[in-house]
């Protein structure tokens, strides 16, 4: 957890930059790998490889979780993918990422949506924050909907 210099809970301090790791959701069981993302050349996000015990992908462009601003963490939702059981989080939900740095930022879920792809909320997703915001994305699903997960720091 982030902790200001007296050792209190922080709440809206960001951290420095540091990629993440590995992403933990008790409420869903969930403890995956993940692995840094890109752009393919037509611009659209890249994306994990699809399967049981597969990582899920940090978007390397975007923030570091726990630094000023949207971290965009995406992932396959189709079968038992690593984000298969999002649908089920829940505001107050408590997300973790283990940064490289050891660092372990704390979210709480605020917000759950699906999107049909012509209509994704870019500004929300990718747009400029004043404080840590964490977004997980799944990447296929039935209708070619994107089911989109909002959290805050802790």
């Amino acid at each position: 957890m982030l902790t200001d210099a007296g050792g209190k809970p922080e709440q809206t301090r960001a951290a420095g930059p540091s990629a993440p790791v590995a992403l933990e959701i008790a409420a869903i069981e969930l403890r995956a790998d993940v692995v840094p993302i890109g752009l393919r050349p037509d611009r659209s996000l890249d994306v994990p490889p699809p399967g049981p015990g597969e990582p899920a992908g940090w978007y390397q462009h975007s923030p570091a979780p726990g630094e000023k601003g949207s971290s965009v963490i995406a992932g396959h939702v189709d079968g038992g993918s690593v984000f298969h059981r999002l649908r089920l989080l829940r505001p107050g939900d408590e997300i973790v990422v283990r940064r490289a740095d050891g660092a372990e930022p704390r979210f709480v879920v605020i917000g759950v949506g699906i999107y049909p792809k012509k209509a994704f909320p870019n500004e929300r997703v990718y747009g400029p924050r004043d404080y840590p915001v964490l977004t997980l994305v799944t990447i296929g699903g039935p209708h070619g909907a994107n089911l989109v997960v909002f959290a805050r720091t802790a």
